[in-house]
């Protein structure tokens, strides 16, 4: 690996820096940009400035992680900072000065070239996982009234230049009006008008639209970039797809570390004062969800003591809870995710997660509770009404999961949460602590009747 061999050098104190740049210019910058975290700072900046082109330094800036790029960023002389942040695609320069501070970003902008520094300080205004934070001002736009041959002398004339392979038809007034792809110049009279060979339905997102809505369209269009238009079908942009790839990486990473309760950002790049304070917070809902759970026993002591076996059955009836909890907001979250799950069929689906949920909690209650049953006399050595209870606890407990799992996710939308914290230690304590209080208060109304 890249990485290792860099790490063998920099631990050999005879290495010279002529031998170590030949190293790292041999090596592959995007794989040392993704293991970049695994060294020091003062190896970072080094390897920064033995790359041996600005378009180098710039990919690996780019392509690592955060806390390395500001790292590296710290040490730069604010003038060729700005200089490299000039000459990269406005996308990625905004991507890298939104994680500066208001009056860096001020700086920085002040010692661009003003028409990039207006292009970014445009993108800077969205939201980094909207359709706005993700398009790049570059496209290629043609008027309505251009001619065939025009256009494709246009396109001859700048064959050395990258562009994209949609052409975007505006009217007058900028706004959208369709868009064609390059080959179907090829199949049409020099002198036709744009506007004559058109495709009118042109799949297209808005400024606002989150980076999921963005990724449904582009595969179930099977485009390569989309045209991003304002409330006036004034188009401000477009997106590829490559963005829309690293975007739905970032936002799938930070759901996971989301639902396990460690950081919103990538904890191998974080350093250990970091991660901890990331997690402690989650690490004392889990302590305080433990308290009220002890509380909860402690308020069904009696029960406990004359009927100590249905202790045993605790873990089961709360594992089986959380995990039909888990399953449901899984579900949910990764549907809203994918744009799977819409207005019109969300109901349907949180009646369908509901309704798996109670089933299996009445399969799993009818099936434990009949062993228990069976085996309360001859094994336990207690009352076979025990059965009743675990199956009847287990039934109850798995069903207010479900619910919980189901419907907290929708919840948290709604109040501007990332509903991938309802899949998170938060809503795992809520119910392992539901589960045992519906489970013990099940067995106190059985036990206090006999």
């Amino acid at each position: 690996m890249p990485i290792e061999k860099i790490k063998e050098a920099f631990k050999d104190s005879d290495v010279q820096e002529i031998s170590l740049r030949d190293l790292i210019i041999d090596l592959d910058h995007f794989e040392i940009a993704r293991r970049l975290h695994e060294l020091n700072r003062e190896q970072k900046v080094q390897i920064f400035h033995l790359l041996e082109s600005d378009e180098k330094r710039q990919e690996l800036l780019y392509e690592t992680d955060m806390d390395s790029r500001l790292e590296i960023q710290e040490t730069l002389d604010r003038d060729y900072l700005a200089a490299l942040l000039d000459s990269m695609p406005e996308d990625e320069a905004t991507d890298i000065i939104q994680e500066h501070p208001d009056a860096t970003q001020a700086e920085l902008l002040s010692k661009m070239e003003v028409q990039d520094a207006e292009v970014i300080k445009d993108l800077i205004r969205y939201e980094e996982e909207t359709a706005g934070g993700l398009m790049t001002p570059d496209f290629n736009k043609i008027h309505c009234d251009s001619r065939a041959g025009d256009i494709f002398t246009k396109i001859r004339r700048e064959s050395n230049k990258e562009t994209i392979p949609y052409y975007y038809v505006v009217n007058e007034m900028d706004q959208l009006v369709g868009f064609f792809k390059l080959r179907d110049l090829l199949n049409i009279q020099t002198s036709a008008m744009a506007k004559e060979f058109t495709r009118s339905e042109t799949p297209k997102v808005h400024l606002n639209d989150p980076c999921e809505k963005v990724a449904q369209i582009m595969g179930q269009e099977h485009l390569s970039s989309l045209p991003v238009v304002d409330d006036d079908n004034v188009i401000q942009g477009i997106i590829t797809f490559d963005d829309v790839i690293r975007s739905m990486q970032d936002s799938a990473s930070e759901d996971i570390y989301t639902m396990v309760g460690t950081a919103k950002v990538d904890p191998f790049a974080k350093k250990i004062s970091n991660k901890i304070i990331a997690r402690a917070p989650w690490l004392f809902t889990t302590f305080i969800g433990g308290l009220v759970s002890a509380w909860v026993l402690e308020s069904y002591q009696t029960t406990l003591a004359d009927f100590a076996a249905v202790i045993f059955f605790i873990p089961f009836v709360i594992g089986l809870a959380g995990n039909v909890g888990i399953q449901g907001a899984t579900v949910i979250v990764r549907g809203l995710a994918t744009g799977d799950i819409q207005k019109d069929n969300l109901a349907t689906v949180v009646k369908s997660e509901l309704s798996v949920g109670v089933l299996n909690g009445v399969i799993f209650g009818l099936l434990c509770g009949g062993l228990v049953y069976l085996a309360s006399e001859s094994i336990l050595h207690t009352n076979p009404v025990l059965g009743l209870v675990v199956g009847t606890g287990i039934v109850l407990a798995v069903s207010v999961a479900s619910l919980m799992g189901s419907l907290a996710p929708i919840l948290f939308i709604n109040l501007d949460i990332d509903p991938a914290i309802s899949t998170g230690p938060m809503i795992t304590v809520i119910n392992d602590i539901l589960g045992l209080a519906i489970y013990l208060t099940t067995a106190a109304y059985f036990f206090s009747s006999l």
